[in-house]
């Protein structure tokens, strides 16, 4: 090789390595974006855009990400996006911390109004955003009268005054309902409640803002990818009772409120028996595709919930590990077949609660993402996810009781099946 192509070469590999560091350094730099004006963020929720807030004009926030049309920015429990004709990306202009070298903390607190987020607490403030009313927001601590936030990997600060301390997700646990059941076999069964009473508690929660969540956005919540409002409550029937369909389907459709059945597997078939009052009856694949759109429908096991004879022991706890996955994979696919889609089947709902770590690993290599005991009390972040509690409704709870489950006050007894 000569001189001259020795020279050219080196030229040309020292520009080639200045071009990608200049790229490089580009891209640490340009990673930032600045509201032209202030500007309202947005997330998906239910299915339909809500505004999460606004951030002000001029303020710089840490870019996420960028689509054709969006600038994303870390906003409460997930990203949430603004126009991009409201923005603009540049070098770091503003002098502020980064959220993300602090610790997190699986605190959150519910906004009462909307809410501004200031970049420090004393001297001469400034409005970073603003929060909308009525949105959960995790908080990284608190310094005295204020919480700091993480708005766009900035720290931020809000006033404790302007919000509320979250007591966590109620997620209700029923089972069987009957119009009278004082003139049947269960009138003695702590499961079985009045179909008054369910109308009566769902009438509720339509009055009061309650919105009913799906168990997927649950899902995405406590992995920080789903932003919520402040009322949300999931709403849960173990065992598949077919007076699911017949009693609470028609009163949750009037509302339009959504439930989930953990179903167990075993007990499905084409269609269910002839309704009897004084006796249990589940539902079929029939039924479980005429109510598809009020109902999501989960594991309650295949063949799992049953006791041992003689010791009492719960199946999914006496099992070995190869049982229970074979379990569970045979009851996501014999669930899954109403509407042909087995992978549908990522929650389970342990029989009388009761599990050891053997069956969670089962489960979760069955691929269950989620996993929901009877221990009584909400749901937060931060929660092992395959020890979810639920707040169990019983013909002795009063609408006082139902008030303080969905609130996370109520101090009475577990409720199992």
């Amino acid at each position: 090789m000569t001189k001259f192509v020795r020279t050219l070469v080196m030229v040309v590999f020292v520009g080639l390595v200045s071009f990608g560091i200049t790229k490089e350094t580009e891209a640490v730099q340009n990673n930032y974006v600045q509201a032209i004006r202030t500007t309202a963020v947005y997330d998906v929720v239910d299915g339909k855009e809500l505004q999460i807030g606004t951030i002000n004009a001029k303020q710089q926030f840490v870019l996420s990400r960028s689509d054709a049309n969006r600038f994303y920015i870390k906003y409460g429990n997930n990203n949430a996006y603004f126009d991009k004709r409201n923005g603009q990306v540049g070098k770091k202009t503003t002098n502020f911390v980064q959220a993300n070298v602090m610790a997190a903390t699986n605190d959150v607190v519910v906004t009462k109004a909307k809410t501004p987020v200031y970049d420090r607490t004393v001297g001469s403030k400034q409005v970073l955003a603003v929060i909308n009313i009525n949105i959960r927001y995790p908080v990284i601590g608190k310094v005295k009268d204020w919480y700091q936030v993480n708005v766009g990997n900035r720290i931020g600060y809000i006033s404790a005054q302007a919000v509320t301390e979250d007591k966590g997700i109620p997620v209700l646990m029923y089972h069987h309902m009957l119009p009278n059941p004082e003139l049947t076999p269960f009138s003695k069964n702590s499961m079985v409640i009045k179909v008054s009473t369910f109308q009566e508690q769902m009438k509720y929660l339509k009055a009061n803002g309650w919105r009913t969540i799906t168990l997927q956005e649950l899902d995405r919540y406590l992995y920080n990818e789903q932003n919520l409002t402040g009322r949300v409550v999931a709403i849960t029937f173990d065992d598949g009772n077919t007076s699911t369909v017949k009693y609470a389907y028609p009163i949750l459709k009037a509302n339009n409120q959504k439930a989930t059945q953990f179903i167990i597997g075993d007990r499905v078939r084409a269609q269910a028996k002839p309704w009897d009052e004084m006796t249990f009856s589940y539902v079929g694949y029939k039924e479980m595709r005429e109510s598809k759109d009020v109902y999501d429908f989960q594991s309650h096991t295949f063949g799992l919930h049953l006791r041992d004879p003689i010791t009492s022991q719960p199946y999914l706890i006496k099992k070995n590990y190869d049982e229970i996955l074979n379990d569970t994979l045979r009851g996501k696919e014999h669930i899954g077949a109403f509407d042909g889609n087995p992978n549908r089947i990522q929650y389970l709902a342990y029989p009388w609660g009761q599990f050891d770590q053997e069956a969670v690993s089962a489960i979760s290599e069955a691929g269950i993402r989620m996993a929901f005991t009877t221990n009584t009390g909400n749901v937060k972040l931060g929660d092992d996810r395959y020890e979810l509690n639920r707040q169990g409704i019983a013909p002795s709870h009063s609408m006082t009781d139902f008030i303080n489950k969905l609130n996370g006050t109520y101090k009475g007894r577990n409720i199992v099946e």
